[in-house]
């Protein structure tokens, strides 16, 4: 029975080449969409969950308390050492402080040094790491991290410095200050991790080290990257922990400001999905792109539901003949499942290998590096082998249980009445929520581009134009790379700072107005820069003056949120004014315009700017209009005669900026790639749709021809039902779009208004696609000769 059912659906769909093709590209690119998504999807949700203990770790958090609690994913560097002495549900705490970048040496084979720069894979790590998550050791010893100027490296990046010898005892250099060997090969790590770290240095050697912050003993202050680890003893509980915190919290308060620090406790396994604590993604985009996988298989189902019942009219003589021969129901509907199933199985085929073609892009656009390997393949054929048998039962049941009822009689006549056709009006739910899909995902696209436009043209108050940056690895020597720099023709002004004025390092602080006792309930973004930091940012005086030359801070000038944080009525009212920024003091005097600090994302903070030539971490570079090959040529000669060890790296501020808008830009390439999809797909259901209706008002358009009816009106008795469907679409579409997008908006401090131009925009694209897909169908309708249309019976 079974292969009669198989050649039976072979036969069938051969012969039905265009409902077959038709079907399959739906149902394929869908699937490929989903299986992409379920790639995304499942590598998120795995993070970090390799390690053993995963359940028990946790990391340290805190907020930093002024007007608004500000999430800080540090904490103070004696965090680990004070929880492994007094907390007893703990068993092992350890420290992790990371570096964005790091310059490494290597002696090479000819006597010389290669030199990488690395960034975001060294950390210096106290070495019960390596008992909290799983970090196997190949090679060496890892009791010897424990010693000063030791290291540990996975086989990754052994291999990148040393090639095929063997890397233990071997001496890498750091900055070019610190010498660190090789005392241990590490298993590399794996992509689905949010701690990167490729080079692991002695907590030891940090210690010795002689830069500020490094401090076992204060409680003063912390980095964004010094994350402390902590390991629960079995049967214990994060609430535990939380409760534990408040008491340990009161123990050890910042020195100055006892409540300026809150410290929480978070699961690591939590923290990939946390934006205020962890780098991972935020669980509204995992949510989103679920649902997005999920209409994209209903639209498929949809449009395979609608071509089937519409086909079924077709059918109707055979199904009769069938019957009269002795067929049951179950037996027709068994067959057209059959012929579903292999839909569906070609279907899987397609989707997959259009899934495997698209990986690159989505490599490329989301910087992963997925695979269909081992480890991926069996979750892959899970999710295929339930996806297979779900549509096959969402897109099959329908039309094989309405051809199955066909009455026979009736059926080898051709004739059925409007209920025995399937129900037109579920057809029209159908195609309607088709079209209330691809509206969402246009006005979710339209919405973001919009946003996306909007921070790329706004005023950030500084000029972003021709200006570069270039780090300065030796502070001793910035004045005179200043000096040379300035003097070459091509260079209109130089400055000395520690970041430009939007940059997403930042140092925050708190502060004193006018010798007040108490500290103000905000904080400050400290901004080290010279005097010719206003003139090569575009930075405009709003009152005072600039600052003077100098290498300590005496003097400062500020933004006007400062100023306007004091309640001042004016800027020119805290002109003169004594302020204490951290441990700096000095007058102010000036105030400039204020310039976004961070990106779209948060408000402006309150910023102090002073002369501080011991902090300075970036030259910054305003060229003047022209090529700027010559100059950056000359620029470069100069940087490396200075620092000959160190690696050269230059920005421009247009690319730093972009850099702000990078996840909206991941998130408009995936947004508008499955719109687009979507709505294609959708077009296959109209097309559908269409099919039906043409061949239920066949006699109808003849009979209306022969009266006289004209070309214009046969077209609108076919466009009218979409333009009512298009309608019904848009009012359930529009509340929904809005709903989403504007949540999605309130993450921004400065965003683009949702006007009625994105859904008038949405409507009139929807009409569009609709007139293209379906216009086909009705001209020919239109065109075609009555006389065969009231010929047949």
């Amino acid at each position: 029975m079974f292969q009669n059912y198989i050649s039976l659906a072979l036969r069938k769909l051969a012969k039905q080449r265009g409902y077959t093709l038709l079907n399959v590209a739906g149902l394929g690119l869908s699937v490929a969409c989903s299986i992409l998504i379920f790639l995304l999807i499942r590598h998120h949700i795995s993070f970090d969950t390799y390690h053993t203990k995963a359940d028990r770790v946790l990391r340290i958090v805190m907020d930093v308390k002024a007007e608004r609690a500000i999430p800080f994913s540090g904490v103070p560097v004696p965090m680990a050492k004070t929880l492994r002495e007094e907390c007893p549900i703990l068993e092992k705490t350890a420290m992790r402080s990371a570096e964005d970048q790091m310059l490494i040496s290597v002696v090479n084979s000819a006597g010389g040094r290669d030199k990488y720069k690395e960034e975001s894979k060294f950390a210096w790590i106290q070495p019960d790491l390596l008992g909290i998550l799983d970090l196997p050791l190949l090679r060496g010893d890892t009791a010897a991290i424990r010693e000063p100027n030791t290291v540990l490296l996975t086989e990754k990046i052994a291999r990148k410095y040393f090639g095929g010898q063997e890397a233990l005892g071997k001496i890498i250099r750091v900055d070019n200050e610190i010498d660190l060997r090789v005392v241990g090969i590490l298993r590399d790590l794996p992509e689905n991790t949010d701690y990167k770290t490729e080079i692991m240095g002695s907590w030891a050697t940090l210690l010795t080290n002689p830069r500020p912050g490094n401090d076992e003993n204060n409680w003063g202050g912390a980095r964004g990257d010094n994350y402390c680890f902590a390991l629960l003893q079995p049967g214990h509980t994060i609430q535990e922990m939380n409760a534990f915190m408040t008491g340990f919290q009161q123990r050890h308060p910042h020195p100055d400001s006892p409540k300026l620090f809150e410290y929480k406790v978070k699961s690591m396994l939590a923290l990939h999905f946390d934006t205020d604590y962890g780098r991972g993604v935020d669980k509204k985009f995992i949510w989103a792109l679920g649902f997005i996988g999920l209409f994209l298989l209903c639209t498929a189902c949809v449009n395979f539901v609608n071509m089937a019942t519409a086909q079924a009219l077709t059918r109707m003589k055979e199904v009769g003949i069938r019957k009269s021969l002795g067929s049951t129901r179950g037996q027709l509907f068994w067959q057209f499942m059959t012929e579903t199933s292999l839909i569906v199985i070609t279907s899987l085929g397609v989707g997959f290998f259009l899934a495997w073609l698209s990986l690159p892009y989505l490599n490329n656009w989301l910087e992963t590096d997925f695979h269909f390997n081992s480890p991926m393949l069996p979750a892959l054929v899970a999710f295929s082998l339930i996806s297979g048998v779900v549509l096959t039962f969402l897109a099959g049941f329908y039309p094989g249980w309405l051809q199955a009822r066909f009455n026979p009689v009736i059926s080898m006549k051709g004739t059925l009445d409007t209920a025995q056709r399937g129900g037109f009006p579920l057809r029209r739910v159908l195609v309607t929520t088709q079209f209330a899909i691809s509206q969402i995902m246009i006005i979710g696209a339209a919405v973001i581009s919009a946003q996306m436009q909007f921070a790329q043209n706004a005023d950030w108050g500084f000029r972003p134009g021709a200006v570069l940056t270039l780090e300065i690895p030796d502070i001793q020597k910035n004045k005179d790379l200043r000096q040379q720099i300035s003097q070459l023709a091509g260079v209109k002004s130089v400055s000395l700072c520690y970041q430009p004025p939007a940059s997403g390092s930042n140092n925050h602080t708190g502060m004193h107005y006018d010798h007040r006792a108490d500290p103000e309930a905000w904080i400050v973004n400290d901004k080290p820069a010279d005097e010719h930091y206003l003139e090569t940012f575009g930075l405009q005086l709003l009152a005072g003056r600039n600052l003077m030359p100098g290498d300590s801070a005496r003097e400062f000038v500020v933004n006007e949120t400062f100023f306007k944080k004091l309640n001042l009525a004016s800027p020119e009212d805290i002109l003169n004014k004594p302020i204490k920024v951290g441990d700096l003091s000095g007058p102010v005097v000036g105030v400039v315009h204020d310039f976004h600090n961070v990106g779209m994302i948060d408000p402006i903070s309150p910023i102090a700017m002073s002369t501080q030539v011991n902090r300075y971490m970036t030259c910054a570079v305003q060229l003047h209009p022209g090529n700027p090959a010559p100059v950056l040529a000359q620029i470069r000669q100069l940087w490396e005669s200075q620092f000959p060890d160190n690696y050269y790296e230059q920005h421009f501020m247009d690319e730093r900026m972009r850099e702000f808008l990078e996840t909206e830009t991941m998130m408009l390439r995936l947004v508008r790639s499955f719109a687009g999809i979507a709505i294609f797909i959708g077009c296959l259901g109209l097309y559908g749709l269409a099919t039906f209706m043409v061949s239920r008002k066949r006699k109808e358009v003849g009979i209306r021809k022969t009266l006289g009816a004209d070309i214009s009106g046969i077209l609108w008795l076919f466009g009218k039902e979409y333009i009512r469907l298009i309608l019904i679409a848009f009012v359930l579409a529009a509340p929904l779009a809005w709903w989403a997008m504007n949540a999605w908006l309130q993450d921004y401090t400065y965003r683009v208004p949702i006007g009625l131009g994105i859904f008038g925009g949405a409507l009139l694209a929807t009409f569009g696609v609709a007139a293209l897909t379906v216009g086909y169908q009705s001209i020919r309708a239109a065109l075609a000769n009555p006389v065969k249309a009231l010929r047949s019976e």
